[in-house]
Parts: structure tokens; sequence; C-alpha cells
């Protein structure tokens, strides 16, 4: 099989570089004759980065064009160049370079023989008439990007008088190897900030996502009053940090200040930091502290640890574990390390691929989650993550009754804890009130309003609701903030097309979605409404013939109840089940439930019979909590 090159201009030929062969035209990556196994989309990012060898690569231009009509995290990057530097045997990452906040970089020359025999090298002679269209393409979303940060339109949430956005510290140190000492910095602050209840404190995604843009543009975009920014410079044992506070309306400084002390002292300058804000903003801290007593070598080991575990890059995640698992042979009380040691074996325990190469069986992975959770709440029984832990390792064991017990401290603990809100959301959505759900899926999203998965939840939810001119605002709102979302969530956006009987605007939004049954579902109902019966009716038949899954049916069912046909839509719903556990049905429940287009069944007595069968699975699905104090 070949497979297509990205750009499109080349669909035969093979790059050749050191011993190594793509053939585009066989789809196989060979050193010495010997074929190198790669997954389809690792092949694809490595004959994106051959094809701009010796430029940098901008990791928005690869996601675009290795997944385009599909919203991704740089984990989905990150995983390639795991298996792409494994095959090549690039430990060192000398050829395959990532350039931090920067974009990634084939450094090696390369050479492209087309069908024809034809040799070239677009890493020797970068003007060439590809290297050249290559690099106005990337100069051009370059500029695209930049437009868009400088010109965003004013319907962006007003500015709060106390709010404030924390931008990452920027990393001063000699080898630039401290980027994990100016996140953690950054994130504590904001951490400390947070207990604060007369100040809103945007979160970690959204306040990294602005990072280098002027604060007036931050501003517009966060909807926040003030910003803080500075810096950190680390060289031996000492530690030089710099911070300013700025009024985001004037951009000018209210206060800056330098503070050199010592590697020791790194918690009082946090400290220090946040109680200078907070003065200036006239809020009173208060809160709890979670690290009175911690040796500050274990918490300079733990901001690592959760640098590496937010970050997710090869082995980072064991890299994560042993400097939490290192922090707590120093400071054995330090209630937030067990919380992180818990999150790590919760995370390897829900990745299916990853926890298959760790010598850890699923046993050994609780048996790990549970020490870690019992730990936490030894030592930290007021943190309120502690206990949304162990509401997650309780749900793990199936053992709903603890984990709604845990639930129910952690939200007396801390009711605007970011996890606690998001769980509440979730239950009271999968309890069948909905609107209450988007009521503090929107509170979070004012909260983070550039995290694209919360966004676009909440229009899918909006959707579900039959809101369906607030998810068209949203969703123009997250198009005015980040372009490129909107082109890769095709599904989502023809869906609302549809409701909104855009027709033409759902048909190009399908050419995005990638093949499979949803796709299919979706243009049945777009040719139908467009006109096209034969088309509509042919499409239908492929999907029911090509999926027999629990999904397949569903989409299929969508498809008949929007084209007016109950019956047939009853008799692909019937048979679909919903698993033996809620982790394998309960998303397929919600989308049944929630579906505005089987919805049109509403007339059918069958269907609110099978509507109230689902409904019950969800509620089973439930912690348990009393979603009627909520």
């Amino acid at each position: 099989m070949a497979y297509a090159t990205t750009t499109g201009d080349l669909e035969q030929g093979r790059y050749l570089f050191g011993d190594f062969q793509l053939d585009l035209e066989r789809g196989n990556l060979t050193r010495g004759g010997q074929e190198i196994a790669l997954r389809p989309k690792a092949f694809a990012v490595l004959q994106f980065l051959l094809e701009h060898a010796g430029q940098l690569v901008a990791r928005e231009a690869l996601l675009d064009a290795v997944w385009p009509g599909v919203v991704v995290t740089d984990d989905s990057i990150a995983q390639c160049l795991i298996e792409i530097r494994k095959a090549l045997g690039d430990q060192s990452r000398s050829v395959i370079r990532t350039i931090p906040r920067r974009g990634i970089m084939f450094d090696a020359p390369v050479r492209f023989e087309d069908a024809g025999a034809t040799v070239r090298s677009p890493w020797s002679s970068r003007w060439t008439r590809r290297g050249w269209m290559a690099g106005v393409v990337l100069v051009a979303v370059a500029l695209l990007l930049w437009w868009a940060n400088a010109h965003l339109p004013a319907a962006h949430p007003a500015a709060s008088p106390n709010s404030i956005a924390v931008l990452r510290f920027t990393d001063m140190s000699p080898e630039g190897d401290q980027a994990y000492l100016g996140d953690g910095l950054s994130e504590e602050i904001m951490h400390r900030l947070a207990q604060s209840r007369s100040l809103r404190v945007i979160a970690r995604v959204s306040s990294f996502a602005v990072e280098g843009q002027p604060v007036a543009s931050i501003a517009k975009q966060l909807g926040v009053s003030h910003v803080l920014e500075g810096s950190v410079r680390k060289q031996g044992n000492m530690l030089r940090v710099t911070a300013q506070l700025v009024d985001a309306a004037t951009s000018s400084h209210i206060w800056s200040k330098a503070y050199d002390r010592k590697l020791d002292d790194i918690l009082a300058v946090q400290e220090d930091i946040a109680s200078a804000v907070a003065r200036s903003l006239e809020a009173s801290l208060g809160g709890l502290d979670d690290t009175a007593g911690v040796d500050p070598k274990a918490y300079e080991l733990f901001l690592e640890a959760r640098f590496f575990y937010q970050r997710r890059y090869e082995g980072d995640r064991e890299r994560a574990r042993q400097k939490f698992a290192q922090a707590l042979l120093i400071s054995p009380e330090f209630a937030r390390a067990w919380v992180g040691l818990a999150a790590v074996a919760n995370a390897s325990l829900h990745d299916e691929e990853q926890r298959l190469n760790l010598p850890a069986s699923r046993e050994g992975l609780l048996e790990t989650e549970r020490h870690a959770v019992e730990q936490a709440l030894r030592f930290g029984p007021d943190l309120a993550e502690a206990h949304i832990r162990a509401a997650r390792l309780y749900a793990d064991l199936d053992d709903r009754e603890k984990a709604r017990e845990q639930v129910e401290i952690a939200r007396s603990l801390d009711p605007d804890h970011w996890l606690v809100r998001t769980m509440l959301a979730n239950e009271l959505r999968i309890a069948g009130r909905i609107d209450e759900s988007i009521t503090l899926f929107r509170q979070e999203a004012q909260r983070d309003p550039l995290n694209v998965v919360l966004r676009v939840a909440l229009v899918r939810f909006l959707v579900w609701a039959g809101r369906i001119q607030e998810a068209k605002s949203e969703w123009d709102d997250i198009a005015e903030l980040m372009p490129s979302v909107k082109a890769q969530m095709g599904s989502l956006a023809a869906r609302l097309q549809i409701l909104l009987g855009d027709f033409n605007a759902a048909a190009t939004s399908v050419e995005s979605v990638p093949r499979g049954p949803e796709r299919a579902a979706l243009l049945a109902i777009v040719q139908r409404a467009l006109g096209h019966q034969a088309e509509s009716d042919a499409t239908l038949r492929r999907l029911e013939s090509a999926d027999a899954s629990a999904w397949g049916a569903f989409y299929a069912a969508e498809a008949h109840a929007y084209r007016g046909e109950g019956t047939k839509a009853m008799e692909l719903l019937k048979p679909v089940g919903f698993g033996s556990s809620c982790n394998e049905g309960l998303d397929l429940a919600e989308s049944v439930y929630y579906s505005p287009f089987l919805a049109r069944l509403g007339g059918l007595p069958e269907w609110q019979v099978y509507r109230t069968g689902v409904f019950a699975f969800m509620r089973g699905c439930l912690f348990g909590l009393d979603v009627d104090s909520i």
C-alpha cells in the first residue's frame, strides 16, 4: 500500500538518509533491505519531516498535515516521535530535534529520488522549488497565527476587576534546563492565589497557551485585569526569580521585584510573590498551607515530577514516578507527592498501549495506586485532590459507595476545585440534569477559556441540551480564539450545521470527518437533506453492511431517525447493549440518550421505553451522589 504524501505533490519515490530508505510507493521504511515496522501515523509524521528536512516545522503545521479534521493533543506527536526515534536509533535526539516551544526539525542530509530516478536534496538545497514553497507555507502559517493572536475580536470575556493570569516563568538558566522550575513556580503561585475567594485565577492550560504574546492580547483572550510574568535562573544552589505584576488595561507595571535566594528558599519565594500579588489586588490568601514541613529538595523534585507528568514525552511518565518517589524518600509526609504518585499509576492503568509496555501488571498498578491514595489521605486529610484520587481508585475497583463518599468529602473541603466541579458536572449530566451540568462547565470555561477540550465539550453538551443557538455562539467564539480547532472538529461542526439547517456547510464539514460510521451517517443525512435520496440510501446500506458494532448501529439509527424512518431506527437500536460495565458503555449510553437526531423518535412509545432503559443504565453509573443537593 502506498501512502499519499502529506503535502500532496509527491505520490511515488523514496527518501534516502543515512542507511535508511522511506519508500512512498511501498509505504515502508527499510534499513539495509530490512523492513522496520511503523504505524501509519508515525510513517506520515516521518514523511512530513523528511519533506521539510532542515526546516523548523511548527507543531500546528504537523498536526494539520497528519491529523486533518481531528482534534488531538501534542501527546499524539510525542508518541509518533518516540516510535520514529526508536526505529532510527536516534536515542540522542540529534537527528529529529525538538526545539522547545518552537517546533521540530529533521536535522540530517536527505535525498529524494522520484519514480523517474531524479535525485534532489531538500536538506542541502533549501531554496529548490519544493523547499521554497514549503518555506512559504510555514511562514504563512506563522503569520496567520501571529495575526490571529494580534487581531482577536472584542467578543471575549470582559475582564473581572480582580482577575489574573500567571504566565509561565521563563527559564533563564545558563544551560536552559530548568523549565520544570519555571513551570512549577508559576503553577504553585496559581495554586496559592486560587485559594482566595476574591480572585479569579486563570487555569494553567490557558495561562501557558498565551506565552510570548503582548499583555493587551492576553487580557483580551483571557478576560483578565492583571498579568503576572517572570523568570527563573538557577545556578548551582543559587536561585534568582524576577516577577512583575502588570495592569492589563495600561500594560504598566504595578510592581516588579527580583529575589536572590538559595534554592532552599524556593517555598518562601513563591509565597512572597503570591502574597505581594494578593496585597496589590486587596485580596486575602488564606487557605491551606500544604507545603508546611516539606524539605526544599523534596519540593524541587515534586515540581520536576509534575513537569514530566504533564509533558508526557517519551519516558516522562516513568521519570515522573521516579521523581515523586525520590521526593517521598526525603519527605514521606508530603501528601501532594503521594497524590502525584497515585495520578501516575492511574494514568498508566488507563493507558492500554503504555500499560502493555510496563513491567507492572494491572493488579500491580492498582496496588501502587491504592497505597499512594492511602498515604495521601493519611497525610493530607484536608486536601481535596487526595479525596478525588481516592474516588477514582474506588470507581476503578467498582466500589461506587466509597467513591461517592470521597467525592462528597472533596466537595465539602473545596467546592471550587476544578476536579470537584468537573466531576459534579459529569454527575449531573449522567443524572439527566444537563442544563445544570452546562452551568458548571461554563464556569470552568471562564476560568480556562483556551482549554480546547473543555470548550469543545461545552459545545457538545449544548447541542445535546437542544440549545442550538447557544452552541453556535460558543462554536463561533472558539473559532475566533483558536481558528484551527473548527477545521479539526468536522463531526461536531457538521452536527451543529445540520441542526441549524445549513446543509451546504455541513457537506463541507463532513468531508473532514475521518472515515468511519459517523462520517457515513452524517453524509447520509446531508445527502437526503440536499435532495439526493438515492445517494443517501446507498450510503446507509454501505454503513449497515460494513459496521455491525454498537456504535455503528447507533450512527445508522441517527441517520434513519433524521430521515423520518423511526421503525428502522428502533430496529437498529434495540439490540444495542452497553457492555458489562460503566467504563465500557457510559459514553454510548449518553450519546443515545441525548442525541438530537434520535429525539425525532419522541412520538414512538417504544422509543420512550427504550430511552427509559438507557437512563436507568446511566443512573447506575453514578457515584451515588445526592444530586438533589448539588
